[in-house]
Parts: C-alpha cells; sequence; structure tokens
C-alpha cells in the first residue's frame, strides 16, 4: 500500500488562525471589560430611575 506524503500547510495555518484569534482575544479585552463595565453602570442607573419613577420620587 502507498502512502500519501502529509500536507503541512494545513497545520501551519491554523496554528496562525489560532495565534490570531487568542491575540485579537487580548487585544479585546480591555475593550470588552471596558464595555461590560459601562453596561452594568447604566443598567444600575436605569433601575434606580425606574425605581424612583415607581416609588413617585422626584427624577
Amino acid at each position: 500500500m502507498a502512502t500519501k506524503l502529509r500536507n503541512n500547510s494545513g497545520l501551519v495555518w491554523s496554528l496562525f488562525a489560532i495565534v490570531v484569534a487568542i491575540g485579537s482575544l487580548i487585544y479585546c479585552a480591555s475593550f470588552a471589560l471596558d464595555l461590560f463595565a459601562n453596561g452594568w453602570e447604566r443598567l444600575n442607573v436605569v433601575t434606580d430611575y425606574f425605581g424612583r419613577i415607581i416609588r413617585g420620587g422626584t427624577v
């Protein structure tokens, strides 16, 4: 039985794609955390605002 030579270019491109994905995650992590923190802060402001409206307090 003849065996085929294994093509390593697929492995190289897969490893390159993994490295790029990890790099982009590391680069975007600070932006994602900042977006999450701002979203959480805004959510707290909105719930406080609606809570004051429901209680009949001043806005």
